[in-house]
Protein backbone atom coordinates (compact mmCIF):
# COMPACT_ATOMS: atom_id res chain seq x y z
CA UNK A 1 0.00 0.00 0.00
CA UNK A 2 2.85 2.75 0.57
CA UNK A 3 3.77 2.23 -2.97
CA UNK A 4 0.38 3.11 -4.26
CA UNK A 5 0.19 6.15 -1.81
CA UNK A 6 3.59 7.01 -2.73
CA UNK A 7 2.61 6.69 -6.87
CA UNK A 8 0.04 8.59 -6.01
CA UNK A 9 1.23 11.55 -4.44
CA UNK A 10 3.99 12.22 -7.74
CA UNK A 11 1.47 11.70 -9.77
CA UNK A 12 -0.51 14.67 -8.28
CA UNK A 13 2.88 16.67 -7.58
CA UNK A 14 3.75 16.11 -11.72
CA UNK A 15 0.31 17.19 -12.28
CA UNK A 16 0.04 20.33 -10.26
CA UNK A 17 3.69 21.31 -10.76
CA UNK A 18 3.94 25.10 -11.63
CA UNK A 19 4.33 26.18 -15.34
CA UNK A 20 7.97 27.73 -15.57
CA UNK A 21 8.38 31.91 -15.16
CA UNK A 22 8.30 33.23 -18.84
CA UNK A 23 11.06 34.96 -20.11
CA UNK A 24 10.35 38.53 -19.77
CA UNK A 25 12.41 41.61 -21.47
CA UNK A 26 10.52 44.40 -19.88
CA UNK A 27 13.03 46.71 -18.02
CA UNK A 28 11.31 49.59 -17.64
CA UNK A 29 7.91 48.84 -18.27
CA UNK A 30 6.92 46.67 -14.99
CA UNK A 31 3.89 48.40 -14.50
CA UNK A 32 2.09 46.95 -18.21
CA UNK A 33 3.77 43.69 -17.85
CA UNK A 34 2.08 43.37 -14.15
CA UNK A 35 -1.17 44.59 -15.52
CA UNK A 36 -0.57 42.04 -18.47
CA UNK A 37 0.37 39.18 -16.29
CA UNK A 38 -2.68 39.76 -13.82
CA UNK A 39 -4.97 39.71 -17.23
CA UNK A 40 -3.86 36.68 -18.26
CA UNK A 41 -3.88 34.82 -14.65
CA UNK A 42 -7.92 36.81 -13.75
CA UNK A 43 -9.26 36.21 -17.54
CA UNK A 44 -7.25 33.31 -19.47
CA UNK A 45 -6.80 30.73 -16.33
CA UNK A 46 -8.81 31.29 -13.98
CA UNK A 47 -11.33 32.51 -16.31
CA UNK A 48 -13.22 34.36 -13.40
CA UNK A 49 -16.43 36.33 -15.45
CA UNK A 50 -17.06 40.27 -16.16
CA UNK A 51 -13.85 41.40 -15.71
CA UNK A 52 -12.42 42.29 -18.75
CA UNK A 53 -13.17 45.84 -17.81
CA UNK A 54 -10.82 45.76 -15.43
CA UNK A 55 -7.98 45.66 -17.89
CA UNK A 56 -9.47 46.86 -21.40
CA UNK A 57 -10.25 50.36 -21.69
CA UNK A 58 -14.12 51.10 -22.12
CA UNK A 59 -13.88 51.04 -26.10
CA UNK A 60 -10.77 49.37 -27.66
CA UNK A 61 -9.39 48.65 -30.64
CA UNK A 62 -9.17 44.78 -31.94
CA UNK A 63 -7.09 43.46 -34.69
CA UNK A 64 -8.18 39.91 -34.05
CA UNK A 65 -9.85 36.93 -35.68
CA UNK A 66 -12.64 36.66 -32.06
CA UNK A 67 -16.02 35.04 -32.80
CA UNK A 68 -14.86 34.48 -36.40
CA UNK A 69 -14.27 38.13 -37.38
CA UNK A 70 -12.09 39.38 -39.45
CA UNK A 71 -10.00 42.82 -39.79
CA UNK A 72 -10.04 45.75 -37.01
CA UNK A 73 -12.93 47.03 -34.82
CA UNK A 74 -13.66 48.82 -32.11
CA UNK A 75 -15.49 47.14 -29.21
CA UNK A 76 -16.04 47.15 -25.44
CA UNK A 77 -15.35 45.31 -22.50
CA UNK A 78 -18.51 43.24 -22.73
CA UNK A 79 -17.76 42.05 -26.27
CA UNK A 80 -14.28 39.81 -24.49
CA UNK A 81 -16.63 39.13 -20.96
CA UNK A 82 -19.27 37.31 -23.97
CA UNK A 83 -16.26 35.79 -25.81
CA UNK A 84 -14.64 34.13 -22.63
CA UNK A 85 -18.01 32.90 -21.84
CA UNK A 86 -18.58 31.35 -24.62
CA UNK A 87 -14.85 29.89 -24.40
CA UNK A 88 -16.04 28.24 -21.06
CA UNK A 89 -18.89 26.60 -22.46
CA UNK A 90 -16.77 24.84 -25.30
CA UNK A 91 -13.47 24.72 -23.78
CA UNK A 92 -13.63 24.39 -19.96
CA UNK A 93 -10.23 23.54 -19.33
CA UNK A 94 -8.20 25.95 -21.59
CA UNK A 95 -4.85 27.27 -19.92
CA UNK A 96 -2.14 29.94 -21.61
CA UNK A 97 1.19 29.74 -20.90
CA UNK A 98 3.17 32.76 -21.23
CA UNK A 99 6.37 31.66 -22.59
CA UNK A 100 8.22 34.90 -23.55
CA UNK A 101 7.18 38.54 -23.12
CA UNK A 102 8.62 41.66 -24.31
CA UNK A 103 7.89 45.23 -23.37
CA UNK A 104 8.36 48.45 -25.55
CA UNK A 105 7.30 51.85 -24.65
CA UNK A 106 3.33 51.14 -24.08
CA UNK A 107 3.30 47.67 -25.80
CA UNK A 108 3.12 44.45 -24.14
CA UNK A 109 4.16 41.33 -27.04
CA UNK A 110 3.60 37.65 -25.91
CA UNK A 111 4.25 34.04 -27.38
CA UNK A 112 2.02 31.81 -25.79
CA UNK A 113 1.16 28.23 -25.95
CA UNK A 114 -2.29 27.62 -24.99
CA UNK A 115 -4.27 24.02 -24.52
CA UNK A 116 -7.11 22.38 -23.51
CA UNK A 117 -10.20 20.22 -25.10
CA UNK A 118 -13.36 21.34 -26.90
CA UNK A 119 -16.94 20.02 -26.08
CA UNK A 120 -20.25 20.85 -27.68
CA UNK A 121 -20.21 21.70 -31.26
CA UNK A 122 -17.54 22.65 -33.47
CA UNK A 123 -16.84 26.19 -35.18
CA UNK A 124 -18.56 24.30 -38.16
CA UNK A 125 -21.59 23.30 -36.46
CA UNK A 126 -20.64 19.73 -36.89
CA UNK A 127 -20.38 17.40 -33.56
CA UNK A 128 -16.72 16.88 -32.63
CA UNK A 129 -16.83 15.21 -29.01
CA UNK A 130 -14.27 15.65 -26.72
CA UNK A 131 -10.64 15.97 -28.53
CA UNK A 132 -7.44 18.23 -26.91
CA UNK A 133 -5.34 20.36 -28.41
CA UNK A 134 -1.86 22.82 -27.66
CA UNK A 135 -1.16 25.21 -30.07
CA UNK A 136 1.18 28.28 -30.20
CA UNK A 137 0.15 32.00 -30.25
CA UNK A 138 1.30 35.56 -30.61
CA UNK A 139 -0.69 38.45 -28.81
CA UNK A 140 0.25 42.17 -28.94
CA UNK A 141 -1.43 44.48 -26.37
CA UNK A 142 -0.91 48.68 -26.26
CA UNK A 143 -1.28 50.47 -22.85
CA UNK A 144 -2.52 53.56 -22.14
CA UNK A 145 -3.24 54.60 -18.05
CA UNK A 146 -2.74 51.15 -17.40
CA UNK A 147 -5.58 49.61 -19.65
CA UNK A 148 -5.43 48.30 -22.72
CA UNK A 149 -6.07 50.10 -25.57
CA UNK A 150 -5.63 48.03 -29.11
CA UNK A 151 -4.58 44.34 -29.75
CA UNK A 152 -3.69 42.19 -32.14
CA UNK A 153 -3.87 38.27 -31.84
CA UNK A 154 -2.76 35.39 -33.89
CA UNK A 155 -3.61 31.55 -32.96
CA UNK A 156 -2.40 29.25 -35.03
CA UNK A 157 -6.32 27.58 -36.00
CA UNK A 158 -5.30 25.52 -38.35
CA UNK A 159 -3.36 23.31 -35.84
CA UNK A 160 -5.86 23.47 -33.35
CA UNK A 161 -8.98 22.51 -35.89
CA UNK A 162 -6.68 19.78 -37.01
CA UNK A 163 -5.71 18.10 -33.75
CA UNK A 164 -9.98 18.69 -32.91
CA UNK A 165 -10.80 16.82 -35.67
CA UNK A 166 -12.48 19.63 -37.45
CA UNK A 167 -12.84 19.65 -41.12
CA UNK A 168 -11.16 22.64 -42.95
CA UNK A 169 -12.13 24.68 -45.67
CA UNK A 170 -8.95 26.07 -47.26
CA UNK A 171 -10.98 27.67 -49.98
CA UNK A 172 -9.97 31.48 -50.37
CA UNK A 173 -11.40 33.95 -48.64
CA UNK A 174 -12.29 37.43 -48.89
CA UNK A 175 -10.12 40.35 -47.42
CA UNK A 176 -11.55 42.22 -45.19
CA UNK A 177 -11.90 45.88 -46.34
CA UNK A 178 -9.51 48.23 -45.82
CA UNK A 179 -9.68 49.99 -42.70
CA UNK A 180 -7.29 53.52 -41.41
CA UNK A 181 -6.79 54.18 -38.12
CA UNK A 182 -6.15 58.15 -36.56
Amino acid sequence: MPLLTTSLALLMLANTTPDPAPETHCTGQEANLATYLEMTDVLFNKRLPNRAADFYAAEFITHNVDEGGLGTKTVQPKFMDAMWANLEKIEPDRKLVNNVIICKDDLVISQVTTSGSRAGETLIGKPEGRRRYKTSAMDIYRFKDGKVVERWGNNDMVAKSRQLGMELDLSPMPLPPETTQK
